[in-house]
């Protein structure tokens, strides 16, 4: 049996869907993510391996990492807008800045 890889199971699956309307894509064991403005099957079978499908509208998928980062960090990306991806980022990196503020000042109130 030959083993694909991450990024070759991905871009096989986004060509069984219509790969236009997506934002992002992604990989974490047998779960593909996909970020989608059409909504994608529940299962992609990719060289007789079938892979469930987490799928989340792009406004939605925004929301969700505001508040679980892991929902982005825990996938291997393979597939991304690069302007999407650009507010991905954003997001990501205004967070980071507002734990350190807020680590900052937990700090400066000991001393």
């Amino acid at each position: 049996m030959i083993f694909m890889d991450e990024k070759e199971i991905v871009l096989k699956a986004l060509d069984k869907i219509d790969k236009w309307y997506v934002m992002l894509a992604g990989i974490r064991e047998n779960t593909l993510l996909i970020v989608s403005k059409k909504v994608p099957p529940n299962s992609i079978n990719v060289d007789g391996i079938e892979y469930s499908v987490k799928y989340y509208e792009p406004e939605e998928y925004l929301r969700v990492i505001t508040y679980n980062e892991d929902e982005f960090r825990s996938y291997k990306i393979y597939y991304f807008v690069k302007v999407y991806m650009r507010k991905v980022l954003d997001i990501l990196s205004s967070l980071e800045v507002q734990r350190m503020s807020e680590e900052f000042e937990k700090n400066n109130r000991l001393i």
